[in-house]
């Protein structure tokens, strides 16, 4: 099945300002598709053929949306949830107490944090939760409670903590995966910095905002408004008529 990406995802994957992009669609340089209400989406294949005559790097997202730190003290769990996760193209990780979480917060940088409401005498989940707020590397990553309890002060004091999500024990990999994806995007793997080497894993693909749908819309149909100011987005410069990140 072929997959559909917006602009924004675009932008991420080649690691440019999403001006830049809707530019490319305007120049007929990237070819788009319109979805029934009419809103622009762009097929693998036309990512892949764009991304490898520019040799547009996909990096940027290989490092950010496949670690996953499990946080448990259950070891068969933790393995059985680990090993599911791989199938997912996920690199894994896993810690059962405070010293394995501190060493593995700051060496691995999780993309995503799987925590238990409580993982031993010194260490809750909530109290991970805030360990990874207070990291300025790990401000993107998302945290989600996984527990068979049901004590809602404790849910409650995860989710104020910072958590972004809670899921009772015991659920479906996929539905967990599915959730994943809503809060930081899809898996990529593939390590050339060309889109033509490299995969989006999986069948699910991130939860598109009808914000963006409406955004991209209005971009992809009425000219931009005249700005000279150049922006930064992820340490690329890019405007919208830059055509530098397009080698032409």
């Amino acid at each position: 099945m072929t997959k559909y990406f917006t602009t924004s995802e675009v932008a991420k994957i080649c690691n440019v300002h999403r001006n830049t992009i809707i530019g490319a669609i305007r120049k007929g340089l990237l070819k788009i598709h319109r979805t029934p209400g009419g809103h622009a989406r762009i097929a693998q294949e036309d990512l892949d053929d764009f991304c490898h005559r520019r040799s547009l790097p996909t990096t940027s997202l290989i490092s950010r949306n496949n670690r996953a730190l499990i946080l448990d003290p259950d070891p068969k769990f933790a393995a059985t949830l680990a090993k599911s996760l791989r199938d997912y193209e996920y690199q894994v990780e896993a810690a059962r107490d405070p010293f394995q979480a501190g060493y593995l917060l700051g060496k691995f940088q999780p993309n995503v944090v799987l925590v238990e409401l409580e993982i031993g005498a010194d260490m809750t989940g909530a109290s991970v939760c805030r360990s990874v707020r207070s990291l300025p590397k790990l401000r993107d990553t998302a945290v989600i409670g996984i527990s068979s309890e049901r004590d809602q002060a404790k849910i409650d004091s995860l989710l104020d903590a910072g958590a972004d999500d809670f899921l009772s024990k015991p659920f479906e990999v996929e539905g967990l995966v599915e959730r994943i994806v809503n809060l930081i995007g899809p898996v990529i793997i593939g390590t050339s910095g060309r889109a033509t080497t490299g995969k989006i894993s999986g069948k699910l693909t991130k939860r598109v905002e009808p914000k963006d749908d409406d955004e991209e819309d209005k971009m992809t149909r009425k000219a931009p408004p005249k700005n000279p100011h150049r922006t930064t987005h992820g340490g690329v410069l890019a405007g919208p008529d830059d055509d530098e990140d397009f080698g032409t």
